[in-house]
């Protein structure tokens, strides 16, 4: 189903190379399209490196401030990964995009966030699951950016991740 093309692995690094680059010099938007680019050249071959280049690309979005477009890429890796059965099959997918869920609302985007996580959840009822209730900004417990564990305490109205460095608005 996934596998009629091949992708050039250097052309890919490049747009990484490129991506990093940019992303360095808070040129985000160019960055997610670069990022989306090598998505593209995952889309027929594998939807999990697919999903994965979305959400850096939606990541740099966020960055630059354009909800919209964020948006348009985590709704392509939610629907590759449907498309592909891996929402069905594997939490850890589900969970990559409820980390798109908590990084929208860590940006400030709490109604784009809330109307993702019901669509998200109204796919996932099909299968007879669903995500946690949404949690208020100040009880995100995983980090927005690397995805681990944020500490428990925060010093004012910020939680600062100890592996990557991100601040998250504690409240």
């Amino acid at each position: 189903m996934f596998k009629s093309k091949v992708v050039n692995k250097h052309e890919i690094e490049a747009l990484r190379a490129a991506a990093s680059k940019l992303q360095e010099h808070g040129q985000y938007a160019e960055a997610a399209e670069n990022y989306a680019r090598a998505a593209e050249a995952y889309l027929e071959e594998n939807p999990l490196i697919y999903a994965g280049y979305c959400h850096e690309a939606f990541r740099m979005w966020l960055k630059a401030k354009s909800i919209e477009n964020a948006l348009r890429q985590a709704h392509a890796a939610f629907h590759v990964l449907d498309d592909a059965g891996w929402l069905k099959k594997s939490m850890e997918e589900v969970l990559g995009l409820k980390q798109m869920i908590d990084e929208m609302k860590a940006a400030g985007y709490d109604a784009e966030a809330g109307t993702f996580a019901s669509e998200l959840n109204e796919k996932l009822g099909e299968f007879g699951l669903m995500l946690k209730p949404a949690f208020e900004r100040h009880a995100i417990t995983m980090c927005p950016s690397c995805g681990a564990p944020l500490p428990l305490t925060s010093a004012g109205n910020e939680v600062t991740c100890t592996f990557c460095g991100y601040v998250v608005p504690a409240g």
